[in-house]
């Protein structure tokens, strides 16, 4: 028998709920959701992200980075602290904390690990990506002022209210995934000028499904017949020439 539904308005990230989260995550560790094939041309590499669910002014909420201008793929765009495993680190869980660390810096011990979700490829699909998920015990009441980041890698680091994402009229602009057969929703969150899309809203549309027990156990599929595009972000405004 199915679960009931969370009622997202009386969510509250408390002992309870964080081990329902444990529980739901652990449930369906083994499930594949998703099919991916990757590049058998190149030694297949790791990477990890890191999901941070936290409580902002009281508020639940995931924590978002947007990419420094600086790096050479993915500039601008919002994501997860995350990267490729090194040869140092003792397993993909290790990675993704400690790329927390690097990109955000926010110790290991101050958060809880919840579980993680089925690993999926990078872009050109040479990579395993494992996202993992956690919860910061330490309230945040001003993310300027609270979150520090390593502006070599981030530019900017935003929270987005738990209630928000799971608001099926935040949800309705849907895109393709890719090449795939998959769809998932795209945030416009509009109060930090920002959009998550890609592969960081497909992950987190993934991982609120699972564990508010709300749609399909796995990836969303796009209906037969429905003409859903993949999303392409709008291109920058090119500078002005220099006189």
């Amino acid at each position: 028998m199915s679960s009931t539904p969370e009622k997202t308005d009386s969510i509250q990230f408390d002992r309870t709920f964080l081990d329902r989260i444990k529980r739901r995550l652990e449930e369906d560790k083994h499930l594949v959701g998703h099919h991916f094939d990757y590049c058998k041309d190149k030694p297949l590499r790791e990477a990890a992200v890191f999901m941070p669910l936290c409580v902002v002014k009281g508020v639940p909420s995931v924590l978002v980075t947007v990419r420094s201008s600086k790096l050479r793929n993915h500039r601008g765009e919002c994501s997860f602290p995350g990267g490729k495993r090194d040869p140092t680190d003792k397993s993909c869980l290790e990675t993704a904390l400690r790329e927390m660390e690097e990109e955000i810096f926010i110790s290991r011990n101050d958060v809880e690990v919840l579980g993680e979700y089925t690993p999926m490829p990078n872009k050109d699909c040479t990579m395993k990506v494992h996202p993992y998920i956690g919860f910061i015990h330490k309230p945040i009441q001003d993310i300027n002022t609270d979150i520090r980041f390593n502006t070599d890698e981030v530019s900017k680091v935003f929270a987005i209210p738990l209630e928000d994402l799971l608001n099926p009229q935040k949800r309705q602009h849907l895109a393709r995934f890719r090449d795939s057969k998959y769809i998932y929703p795209v945030w416009h969150v509009e109060q930090e000028g920002c959009t998550v899309w890609g592969l960081t809203a497909f992950i987190m549309d993934g991982v609120l499904r699972r564990i508010m027990k709300q749609g399909p156990r796995g990836a969303m599929i796009c209906p037969e017949g429905a003409n859903i595009q993949k999303y392409r972000p709008p291109s920058p405004p090119s500078s002005s020439p220099t006189m």
